[in-house]
Parts: C-alpha cells; sequence; structure tokens
C-alpha cells in the first residue's frame, strides 16, 4: 500500500520579504528564515489541515534554514522529528542566486516552452523532477507505516504536484503553485508518467 504524501511549502520568509532569490546552501543555508509572520501562517495553517493527514506522521525537508525552521513548526505540532534531505533544497537558479525575484518570470515563461531548459545555468524543471522522484520511490519502498510530509520550495512544490497530476511539465506553475506555508496531499504513484511537454509541442 502507498504512503499518504503531502507536500508544504515553507512559510513567509525573509528571501520573500525582500524579494530575493536565495536557493542555494552558500545563501539560505543558515539566512533567510522565517519572518514572525510566516512562522504565524504556518502554525495556523497546519492546525486548520491536522485532520487530512492521518495515522503517525513522519517529515522531510529541504536543508535551507526556512524549510527546516517550517519543519519544527510542522513536527511539533504531529508530535514527530524532522529528517533533511537535500533532494529537496530548492531548484537551483544559477546566475540568478540573489537577484530580484521578479527574474523568474522569465524563467518560468521559459519553462513554459521548455522544461528542459538550463538557461543562466538554471536548474531544469526535468533535472529536479528526477532528483524529487528518487526520493519519492525510496519512501513509497519503505515499510513504514503513516503519512510522510515533504517540507520544501515553491518550484520544488509545483514541480512534484504537476507530475502527480500527470500534467505536462510546461505548467508547473499553473498546476502547482502554492501559496507560502500551504500544504497539499499528492496523488501518487501518478497513473501514468507524467509527460514533458504538452500534446502540441
Amino acid at each position: 500500500m502507498a504512503r499518504e504524501l503531502f507536500v508544504l511549502r515553507h512559510g513567509r520568509s525573509l528571501a520573500n520579504e525582500r524579494g530575493l532569490i536565495a536557493s542555494s546552501m552558500a545563501s539560505a543555508g543558515q539566512d533567510f528564515g522565517l519572518t514572525a509572520e510566516g512562522h504565524l501562517q504556518v502554525r495556523a495553517n497546519l492546525e486548520e489541515a491536522r485532520g487530512l493527514v492521518s495515522g503517525p506522521v513522519s517529515i522531510c525537508a529541504s536543508p535551507l534554514l526556512r524549510a527546516r525552521e517550517t519543519a519544527e513548526i510542522t513536527a511539533d505540532i504531529f508530535g514527530t522529528r524532522v529528517d533533511v534531505d537535500d533532494r529537496l533544497i530548492e531548484r537551483g537558479f544559477g546566475d540568478l542566486e540573489m537577484d530580484s525575484d521578479e527574474r523568474y518570470e522569465a524563467v518560468w515563461a521559459l519553462d513554459r516552452q521548455d522544461p528542459t531548459h538550463r538557461t543562466w545555468r538554471v536548474e531544469s524543471v526535468a533535472d529536479v523532477l528526477e532528483r524529487l522522484l528518487g526520493l519519492v520511490n525510496e519512501l513509497q519502498a519503505d515499510p513504514s507505516a503513516g503519512a510522510v510530509i515533504l517540507v520544501t520550495h515553491g518550484d520544488v512544490a509545483s514541480i512534484l504536484i504537476c507530475a502527480s497530476s500527470e500534467a505536462p511539465l510546461t505548467q508547473h506553475r499553473e498546476v502547482g503553485g502554492l501559496e507560502t506555508g500551504q500544504l497539499r496531499a499528492l496523488e501518487w504513484p501518478p497513473l501514468a508518467e507524467p509527460p514533458i511537454f504538452g500534446s502540441d509541442s
């Protein structure tokens, strides 16, 4: 029987507040944690969604500070511990690191044309999905009972949600976009392997 999977985007962070792209361990491993609003946001959202998650809960988090802080709040609510996994780290934004988050739109526009692109040395959508599938497949093969909450970042969450919905990866932002602190259940495994491109590509 497949384990229940949930994806949780970290709460509002200092990087969000300052409008910065901070995707690497060097930039955000120990910096750009949650704002006071972000702490409250995560706790309120999880308390509201608590009934969606049944049985014992495991938490697996990105190593970036804002995700680890979100995971610790989650662990406090569900009475469990946190495991950190590098495969949940934010999508690498290459040459755009520490630039304005207004640059995301240009990356997403290219994603809609080609989810394998690596413009500005950005990690491709397809590469992000490959690392995520390795993690999810390991979790599903684990005989442990109960749900798993994956605590991660905006693009990582949207790519995973898109894959679970069987939509083409070109649509990851439209299909899988989450607000900060938002929890969503994943339909896993998908009925079919997610297409890279839409049918009209």
